[in-house]
């Protein structure tokens, strides 16, 4: 959760039994690290040396992938030992020091990619998410892409972990994706929503306030402003988030096209309007500025309206556990009678 993860949440979370990973052989909380595909090995990227450089400094237990979780090695532009000929992707190039690579993918043409690289974990990621994600109209529901990613594992014979992420916020929400056969659950929005995560706390009570699954959308609308004046752009088919319905998702989700077309007249040197036309840029500046969650980017996924206060990060892992156990139990009952 780049922007709002930090140390205090990372040491909570892990403190609650939330992060386990057993590449780990010292007392210490394992390390993951999270590396965003298209800035890390993307044109004028810090790219494959980037990488190696932090492998060997902080040898983490494991890595996380995301947006695309797999990376294919070029040698074009690339400077590295002559172990690179070792590898062909990113994958097996943080193997090659002894992490774990966990791939968070949108679909199963993207969780059939990684499995054939060879990773160690599939976190499948539904549309019901926060944050960055494929389009809704590429991507896939949690529950769908959950049970056809342990369905391809099982066929292969795998021993990696499945978890699953989106609108998963509750021990209720594991419980239903242990039943679908996942390992666990990624809670993204309930840990951002936490005393301990980075970022507005503004936003964080926008989320709180939230009444339902009705109030968040999957939308291009932030990535295609952001996309229009930023270096580093959210490429196809990840220029999609999940946010809290507001102002500027109300006027321009179904209208892409229209705000496309606003953006360049703003760019446009003929444009006798671009001067009128940056408010579109400027509103969305401002508002994230000050912090407006009623026309800014807050993000969120599905499981709002089940989240009903700002809590600490270790409380909450402890809750879910003991939500799980209780329905866990209902169910047993409902199964038995």
């Amino acid at each position: 959760m780049a922007g709002v993860s930090g140390g205090s949440l990372a040491f909570e979370t892990c403190r609650a039994g939330g992060i386990v990973s057993s590449s780990s052989s010292s007392s210490s909380f394992p390390l993951n690290i999270g590396f965003i595909g298209h800035s890390t090995f993307g044109k004028d990227s810090p790219g494959w040396e980037y990488v190696r450089r932090i492998l060997e400094e902080h040898r983490p237990d494991a890595v996380q992938f995301f947006a695309p979780a797999i990376s294919a090695f070029s040698l074009e532009n690339v400077k590295l030992s002559s172990s690179s000929s070792l590898f062909v992707d990113n994958v097996g190039m943080c193997q090659s020091y002894g992490c774990k690579v966990v791939a968070q993918v949108g679909s199963v043409r993207d969780g059939i990619e990684a499995l054939d690289a060879g990773v160690d974990c599939i976190v499948a990621q539904g549309t019901e998410a926060g944050g960055h994600g494929i389009r809704r109209e590429l991507g896939n529901g949690t529950l769908s892409l959950t049970t056809r990613l342990v369905r391809l594992v099982q066929e292969r014979n795998l021993n990696i972990p499945v978890l699953a992420a989106g609108g998963i916020v509750d021990g209720s929400g594991l419980l239903a994706a242990l039943s679908l056969g996942a390992d666990g659950a990624v809670l993204g929005t309930r840990l951002w929503v936490s005393e301990e995560a980075l970022g507005p706390i503004a936003y964080k009570n926008a989320i709180v306030k939230a009444a339902s699954c009705d109030d968040v959308v999957r939308t291009q609308v932030f990535d295609t402003i952001c996309n229009s004046h930023r270096d580093t752009k959210w490429p196809y088919p990840f220029d999609s988030s999940g946010t809290l319905r507001n102002t500027t998702t109300e006027e321009w989700d179904t209208s892409i096209h229209a705000l496309e077309t606003e953006l360049d007249s703003i760019f446009s040197v003929a444009s006798s309007s671009s001067k009128g036309n940056k408010n579109v840029i400027d509103r969305l500046n401002h508002a994230e500025e000050v912090q407006l969650p009623d026309a800014g980017c807050v993000y969120s996924g599905q499981g709002v309206g089940e989240i009903l206060s700002i809590a600490p990060a270790y409380d909450i892992i402890k809750q879910v556990e003991v939500k799980a156990t209780e329905s866990y139990s209902r169910l047993q009952t409902v199964m038995s009678d």
